[in-house]
């Protein structure tokens, strides 16, 4: 190896050393450049991540609120369904009642319809045995009868 092959060797391994610390510089600044935009990137989706979490929890607050309304309203739908099923079966009862009171006074008032024709009979002046005849009356009745009636009349 002669004498000048050595600073060659030297000049050419200087050259790469100089020419691997700039890539490795180029290199490490490229690093830099990504770790700070991925730096940037991962404290945006903290701030994305921690106002979702907010919304999360004010979302999970307005459900419970509004889950408690509805049982609240739950429950008071069911007393006033209970109390209103009471006031109809009430109502009801005093319907039934009304109508065996209605059913009574109708089947009492056909006997009401002979004691009235008579009545008008009486005051137009018919006699006893045409009134028993006529409204199936006793005897005595219609008696009583012509005599309360005729003596209005006269």
């Amino acid at each position: 190896m002669s004498l000048l092959a050595i600073p060659i060797i030297a000049v050419i391994a200087l050259a790469l050393s100089v020419f691997c610390l700039v890539a490795i510089f180029i290199l490490v600044t490229r690093h830099r450049a990504l770790m700070s935009v991925y730096t940037s990137q991962l404290q945006a989706q903290e701030l994305l991540i921690n106002s979702i979490q907010a919304t999360n929890d004010k979302l999970t607050a307005a459900i419970n609120d509004v889950s408690i309304q509805y049982n609240n309203s739950l429950t008071e739908s069911t007393l006033v369904s209970k109390q209103l099923e009471h006031r109809i079966k009430a109502l009801q009862s005093q319907y039934n009642t009304q109508q065996e009171f209605i059913s009574q006074l109708q089947n009492e008032k056909g006997d009401d319809k002979f004691y009235a024709r008579a009545i008008k009979l009486a005051r137009k002046g018919a006699d006893i045995d045409e009134i028993v005849a006529e409204c199936e009356l006793p005897h005595a009745e219609v008696e009583m009868l012509i005599s309360v009636y005729q003596k209005k009349t006269q």
